[in-house]
């Protein structure tokens, strides 16, 4: 074998040495020195029976609440919204008290309420939604007179729009 060809396979060599070196060593730092974040699946999320506290919100005077969490940039959030309006409207029907929170700007809410053309009020806007354990927008709560939750939906209505409303019209209508 020529010097020529070996002198290259030696800087190959090297060269494949020094990228895996590199390479185990940046694992070793991510691994070490920075925090793991956890993925959203492993978020604490809210669940039925949980109290859902929301500031100057008394869920007594409100009896039975649609809590809405929406964001503007959410697209299951507005290709839901036909489904939302529907819902809202039997819950207005039934003495139900609805509300919207999200966590774009005040004006921002507004507008997007608006375009979605929701006849809801909206109770907090511009704050985190991690204080509530919500991950996601759309996310979907109905809340009892003490502000505990009775049931969640998370993500688009899409393809649980019927099991949805056939809940909710049944959580309107019960006793409690």
């Amino acid at each position: 074998m020529s010097n020529n060809l070996r002198s290259h396979i030696e800087l190959g060599t090297q060269i494949l040495i020094a990228v895996a070196v590199v390479v185990a060593a940046g694992v070793l730092v991510k691994r070490n020195i920075f925090p793991h974040q956890p993925s959203p699946d492993n978020r604490p999320r809210i669940q039925a029976g949980e109290r859902l506290n929301v500031p100057n919100i008394d869920w007594a005077q409100n009896q039975k609440s649609l809590v809405l969490f929406l964001k503007k940039d959410c697209s299951f959030c507005t290709s839901s919204a036909p489904f939302y309006r529907q819902l809202l409207e039997e819950a207005s029907k039934r003495n139900v008290k609805s509300l919207a929170i999200l966590p774009d700007s005040d004006q921002d809410s507004r507008d997007y309420i608006s375009y979605l053309k929701l006849p809801i009020g909206i109770a907090q806007t511009g704050a985190s939604l991690e204080p509530y354990k919500i991950i996601g927008t759309p996310t979907v709560l109905f809340v009892d007179r003490q502000g505990i939750v009775r049931n969640v939906w998370f993500g688009a209505a899409r393809e649980r729009e019927k099991e949805m409303k056939n809940t909710l019209v049944e959580l309107f209508d019960a006793k409690n």
